[in-house]
C-alpha cells in the first residue's frame, strides 16, 4: 500500500481538472522560484555590502596607522617629550610646554604642606611635658601656702 489513498481504488482526474491542478501547481512553483531568486539577490547585495564595509574598515585602519606613524615622526623631529599628568594620562608635549608643566609641578610641590620631621614632634612632646610639670609645681606651691 503505497501512496496517499486510503483505499486501493485509484482516482482519476478529468483532463480539465488535471490541467487546472497542473496550472495552479505551476503557478505555485513559479512563485517559489521567484521568491528564491529574490532571496539570492538580497543575499548577494548583503554580501557585497559586508565586503565593502570590511574594505572601508581596512582603509580607515590603514589611514589611522599611517597618521600615527607620521605623528610619531613629526613629534620626534620637533623634539616632543612624553609627559604623564597626575591622572596617569600620557601626553606628547613640545619642549616649551614640557618645561612649563615641569615648572608648574615643581611650584605645586613647593606649596604643599611639609610634614614635620620626627625629631620636631619629639621636641613638641618634651615641651608639653615640661609645661605640665611646671604647672603641677605651681599648683603644688599654691596649695601648700
Amino acid at each position: 500500500m503505497a501512496g496517499l489513498a486510503m483505499s486501493d481504488q485509484k482516482i482519476h482526474l478529468s483532463d480539465t481538472d488535471a490541467s487546472k491542478v497542473e496550472a495552479d501547481f505551476r503557478a505555485e512553483l513559479e512563485a517559489e522560484h521567484d521568491s528564491r531568486q529574490q532571496a539570492q539577490v538580497r543575499r548577494e547585495v548583503r554580501s557585497k555590502a559586508k565586503l565593502q564595509a570590511r574594505a572601508n574598515e581596512r582603509q580607515i585602519l590603514a589611514e589611522e596607522e599611517l597618521k600615527e606613524k607620521v605623528r610619531a615622526d613629526f613629534q620626534r623631529e620637533r623634539g616632543y617629550m612624553l609627559y604623564t599628568d597626575s591622572a596617569g594620562r600620557e601626553h606628547w608635549l613640545t619642549p616649551e610646554e614640557y618645561d612649563w608643566r615641569m615648572r608648574m609641578r615643581a611650584r605645586q610641590n613647593q606649596n604643599r604642606r611639609r610634614f614635620d620631621a620626627p625629631n620636631s614632634a619629639q621636641k613638641r612632646r618634651t615641651l608639653m611635658y615640661a609645661g605640665a610639670v611646671f604647672l603641677a609645681v605651681i599648683m603644688g606651691l599654691v596649695l601648700i601656702t
